[in-house]
């Protein structure tokens, strides 16, 4: 009998997760408090940059996090090409100034020879609202960037499509969700939990509690429309957690964001940091208050602002076995990124257990 298996959690690890389990053969349910189409603090997938790039992409990755990233990239260029994703493929430049710099000699980051199209930028070609930042190395491959909002939609019609059942309900240990296998219109339990559940997902794994880490962001989506993805990494020592992201969505709009604060979950904006994400936005993207570039309009149209708290975790994400309990959560701000990567370690625990179960 093939084994049934309770995943907690409807972001982009949970559906992934549950996406990849059923694709192997198992028996999957998703239990979730939030589902795609809500709004809540916590459930930050719909808000997330999504793109390929993140704040580690400067340094030499762990060879395990770096194959979670390569299978991620590619799988999301197969899934660029499916209509209705809200993936879409784009030219990246990535800007870095000298107090960004993590070594002397850099000369591109670990993925350089693993994304299409790699190539370093010659400074002749550096907008001209970079002139003030210092920067000393650039360079252009072609990546993706996500309708969140839209993409959570495709994961949760393909897994709807995939014969996996899902249920909102709030659980309270993983003892609980072990019990809420739907199996039609009865619940079952389950052989295996998934615990996806985010920054939510400390509190179903006390023991790993001290290791939360919350990190706050704040995005600003607006009707104009960016050329490509731009990434600056920090750009004023006065704001050492402030980059610039701009991230043009498949299908609409720009997203405006680059902000990381680390232990904070308060969840006000600040309305300076709106202000300094537009300021730099404009000196690298000129072209989204250019009306004769997609027919922008001649200022920033505000669609809506948003703080989220991403669920990090100190000492990286945690994908580990206790059991019958399977632990996927703590991606922070890389969570789409590394969605792929992930789901693959999941099942490969999974596989693991059942191979120990026969010995």
């Amino acid at each position: 009998m093939k084994e049934r298996i309770v995943v907690i959690g409807a972001g982009v690890i949970g559906l992934t997760t549950a996406l990849e389990l059923s694709r192997r053969g198992y028996l999957v349910s998703i239990v979730a408090k939030e589902l795609p189409g809500d709004e809540a603090r916590f459930y930050t997938s719909p808000y997330a940059g999504a793109f390929f790039y993140h704040l580690d992409s400067l340094a030499s990755k762990g060879w395990l996090a770096q194959l979670q990233d390569i299978a991620s990239y590619y799988e999301f260029l197969r899934v660029a090409q499916e209509p209705g994703s809200g993936v879409a493929e784009r030219v990246a430049e990535v800007y870095v100034p000298r107090i960004s710099m993590m070594e002397t000699g850099y000369d591109g980051p670990w993925f350089k020879d693993v994304v299409r199209n790699y190539e370093v930028i010659d400074p002749r070609e550096y907008p001209a609202g970079a002139a003030g930042d210092d920067i000393v190395f650039a360079f252009r491959y072609t990546g993706f960037t996500i309708n969140p909002v839209q993409y959570l939609h495709y994961l949760l019609y393909r897994c709807a499509q995939s014969g996996i059942n899902y249920v909102r309900r709030t659980v309270g240990s993983l003892e609980e969700a072990k019990t809420l296998f739907l199996d039609g219109d009865d619940f079952v339990e389950a052989d295996l939990v998934v615990n996806c559940a985010g920054i939510h997902g400390f509190d179903l794994n006390t023991k790993d509690k001290e290791n939360r880490l919350p990190v706050k962001g704040q995005t600003l989506l607006v009707e104009n429309v960016a050329r490509k993805l731009i990434i600056v990494e920090a750009m004023d020592a006065a704001h050492a957690t402030e980059s610039l992201y701009v991230v043009p969505r498949a299908g609409y709009g720009t997203l405006l964001t680059g902000t990381y604060l680390y232990h904070d979950d308060s969840v006000d904006v600040d309305a300076g940091l709106t202000q300094r994400i537009k300021e730099r936005a404009l000196r690298y993207a000129p072209e989204l208050v250019d009306s004769d570039f997609m027919k922008n309009p001649g200022q920033l149209v505000e669609v809506r602002q948003f703080v989220g708290i991403r669920p990090g975790r100190e000492g990286g994400v945690n994908v580990s076995r206790d059991g019958w309990r399977i632990h996927n959560y703590g991606s922070a701000h890389s969570g789409y990124q590394n969605s792929y990567g992930l789901a693959n370690r999941v099942a490969r625990l999974v596989q693991e257990r059942a191979l120990k179960s026969r010995l």
